[in-house]
């Protein structure tokens, strides 16, 4: 079967700006739109793309304008001075000539692109749409802040067909004939007079077009107003909204799992909390790596969670603009010839499953945020006191060890001040002592070698150090007791001071 004027057009939307970065800068992976423009350029050999994002930049190298809402200009900025560019492919083997034009917007914070391949030729047969597509290259790869991408072939079929369903899907085999990804039928509907059917990607990829519509003329009004083009814009704002919903769901959905991530953390220590290790140097150890660790996941978790809540206010916001343009679609139509409620399906579903998705997932898990804190102060309460703990602990033993060098110190100088008054009582009082004790025994010699020499030689020394420590130790511990005993004094005079005024 043989088909009327095909073009097949790739409608892709991508962050130029987002909250981290503000509204001054752009994303920074905000020309991989463009760039994958360059990338088709060079795979289906036309020259006017390969240097595609050199014509778009202006003398500073920007693309665009930052979006504001004192600047309206943004919401709907054409970034071409001639509006497109139109472009011929050179031929490659028995690859049919192709034609087409690539159209580059600004959506306020978004960039969008219309990249539109159709042959010159008015009529070809079915299973050559296969080449307004090759190797599947019209589509965007993916990138961090690429929302989302649907692509549309408008074709007319030449004869009267039986099967319009069995129609689009020959349609949607044929542009799909090198991809192996799986589209199924979501809806249809009708649009300017013309039937149209929506399939949407099982996968949903984001480097994948999650939508495809194969719009079928079949109305002698719809090929005329789909050419005067008043739906265009109504349309690629609904396509924007719907990718960027999507997009942002999608960012929801890894957000809640990082949040749940951090939440089974907080659990895992409320657990741990019981069986803390008996030794408190390791339980002060362990609780003051905690006490390092859970700061860090609780600023994560109220992130997440904060990130949820602009999720959910983005997803409504866009909703609503979805609304607002899926009306101008309804009135740019043909009355009575016109079914858009495929297109609603969308609304209900943000309504009905997306928003409260992600309620669920705030009432779940905001209830552990203050939790958080209380964990927190709980540990560092108990690190507190364990350290209070130890402190004294260490306290103690140094002043133990402090007592018992005070005490050495005490008998010690009070040993050798006995020992010098007693030198200076008696010079010679062991040979005294000794003379007396052993009459006749004992005579003064000179001979170092005599055993009188010796005793009368080193014998005063030997006894003052006896004498000093025999008075030493009792004099010590009284002098030694009378000393702790002040310095208690003192020192509970002092708290009692600081207890008074403090």
């Amino acid at each position: 079967m043989k088909v009327t004027n095909p073009k097949l057009t790739l409608y892709a939307f991508h962050l130029r700006n987002n909250l981290a970065q503000g509204e001054e800068k752009p994303v920074n992976d905000a020309n991989h739109l463009w760039e994958q423009c360059q990338r088709l350029g060079q795979k289906l050999n036309i020259p006017q793309l390969q240097s595609f994002l050199e014509s778009l930049q202006d003398s500073n190298g920007n693309i665009g304008i930052a979006p504001s809402k004192d600047n309206p200009k943004s919401d709907y900025l054409e970034l071409l001075p001639q509006r497109s560019l139109d472009f011929s492919a050179i031929p490659n083997g028995s690859i049919l000539q192709l034609r087409g034009e690539v159209y580059p917007l600004q959506i306020h914070d978004t960039y969008a692109v219309d990249i539109t391949l159709r042959y010159p030729y008015a009529h070809v047969e079915i299973d050559q749409l296969a080449g307004l597509n090759p190797q599947g290259c019209l589509r965007i790869t993916q990138s961090k802040s690429l929302l989302g991408q649907t692509l549309v072939l408008f074709v007319q079929p030449e004869e009267e067909i039986k099967d319009i369903q069995a129609f689009a899907n020959e349609c949607l085999a044929a542009i799909l004939a090198s991809e192996r990804q799986q589209y199924f039928l979501a809806t249809r509907g009708k649009f300017l007079g013309s039937p149209i059917f929506e399939y949407e990607n099982i996968q949903e990829t984001a480097d994948q077009p999650s939508q495809i519509l194969i719009w079928l003329n079949c109305n002698n009004q719809t090929e005329t107003l789909e050419e005067a083009g008043d739906y265009y814009q109504p349309l690629i704002n609904l396509l924007c909204c719907r990718s960027k919903i999507l997009y942002t769901y999608a960012e929801s959905r890894w957000c809640n799992q990082q949040a749940r991530v951090l939440y089974r953390e907080l659990e895992d220590k409320v657990q741990g909390f019981r069986q803390l290790p008996s030794d408190p140097d390791k339980k002060l150890k362990q609780l003051e790596g905690w006490l390092t660790e859970l700061p860090k996941t609780a600023f994560g978790y109220a992130n997440y969670l904060r990130d949820l809540e602009i999720y959910r206010t983005a997803i409504e916001i866009n909703c609503k603009n979805y609304k607002s343009w899926l009306k101008h679609l309804e009135t740019s139509s043909i009355d009575g010839e016109n079914n858009l409620e495929m297109w609603q399906k969308i609304i209900n579903q943000v309504q009905e499953k997306i928003i409260e998705q992600i309620n669920f997932d705030l009432s779940y898990l905001l209830p552990s945020k203050p939790f958080f804190q209380q964990m927190i102060d709980a540990v560092r309460g108990i690190v507190e006191k364990e350290q209070a703990q130890s402190d004294r602990a260490a306290e103690s033993t140094a002043q133990k060890r402090q007592q018992r060098l005070e005490l050495l110190i005490t008998v010690a100088s009070t040993g050798l001040a006995v020992s010098g008054i007693s030198s200076q009582v008696s010079n010679e009082p062991a040979k005294t002592i000794l003379t007396q004790l052993f009459p006749g025994q004992f005579r003064e010699s000179s001979k170092p070698e005599s055993l009188s020499y010796l005793v009368t030689s080193f014998s005063p020394i030997v006894f003052h150090l006896l004498v000093g420590v025999i008075f030493a130790i009792p004099l010590g511990g009284i002098v030694w007791g009378i000393q702790t005993d002040m310095i208690g004094k003192i020192r509970r005079l002092i708290k009692k001071l600081a207890n008074r005024h403090p």
